[in-house]
């Protein structure tokens, strides 16, 4: 005898198996965000289990798609590999965090390299932002920080560009290296 309204036990997935799910994400500022002069963050709309079987794949995508061009502003359809729906939207904040602190990052270093400077860059590794000032040399740069053990320090020079990938890449490592997650120079958390 079945119960209404109560999912069949064959149905409950009980264990975290990593599983394929759509997000639908806003990538647009927020007024109050572009007023404080604060980073911008991905707002999760909606995250939705993606179907097992092909057919239905190729609908629920284009269903979300559809409601993703619909919809206005920056709205975007993307997939993640998660155990859970909050996972596949922290991951989808994490990235774009990632992403906006990297571009930041460049930014600040095409600043300074458009005017041909040289020195000592202090780029805090949250957000990629910058005081705004070269330094001497590393000493002199990790001592006009408030909080100088969020920061990354680095030399700059118009012969050394940096790309964003560089960017990205050096936040990513300097990240897992302030939370002493780095074993062999590689990362151990996810």
């Amino acid at each position: 005898m079945t119960i209404t309204g109560q999912t069949p036990a064959s149905r409950v997935q009980l264990d975290k198996r990593p599983a394929e799910y759509l997000v639908i994400a806003d990538d647009a500022p927020a007024a109050d965000h572009a007023r404080a002069g604060r980073t911008p963050e991905r707002r999760v709309l909606y995250v939705e289990r993606r179907a097992e079987h092909p057919v239905e794949r190729w609908a629920q995508w284009n269903e979300l798609e559809g409601a993703c061009l619909d919809a206005d502003g920056a709205v975007r359809l993307l997939a993640y590999t998660a155990v859970s729906r909050g996972h596949a939207a922290h991951l989808a904040r994490r990235e774009f965090a990632a992403f906006s602190a990297a571009v930041r990052m460049g930014e600040e270093i095409d600043r300074h390299l458009e005017r041909g400077a040289r020195g000592w860059l202090a780029i805090r590794i949250a957000d990629g932002g910058s005081d705004g000032e070269l330094y001497g040399d590393y000493e002199e740069a990790f001592a006009a920080q408030e909080r100088p053990e969020e920061c990354t320090y680095f030399p700059i020079s118009p012969l050394c560009p940096w790309t964003p990938r560089m960017c990205e890449e050096h936040l990513e490592s300097m990240t897992h290296l302030r939370h002493g997650c780095m074993v062999y120079g590689r990362p151990t958390c996810r």
